[in-house]
C-alpha cells in the first residue's frame, strides 16, 4: 500500500511540474541551458508546494 502512495505522489507532482516547467518556458524570449534549469527547480519546488497545499486543504 505504500508504494501505490508513493507512485500516486510522484504522478501528482510530476502531473504539476511538466505544465509549469512548460509554462515557463514559453514566458522567456530565449530558451539556453541555465533558463532551462532554472524553470525545472522552480517548478520542481512550486510542484512540492501545490502537493503540500491540496494535502493540507483535502488531507491526505
Amino acid at each position: 500500500m505504500q508504494s501505490r502512495r508513493t507512485l500516486l505522489a510522484a504522478a501528482e507532482v510530476a502531473a504539476w511540474r511538466a505544465p509549469l516547467t512548460a509554462l515557463r518556458l514559453v514566458l522567456v524570449s530565449t530558451v539556453d541551458p541555465l533558463e532551462l534549469a532554472v524553470a525545472a527547480g522552480a517548478s520542481a519546488v512550486t510542484a512540492l508546494a501545490a502537493r503540500a497545499a491540496r494535502r493540507a486543504v483535502t488531507g491526505p
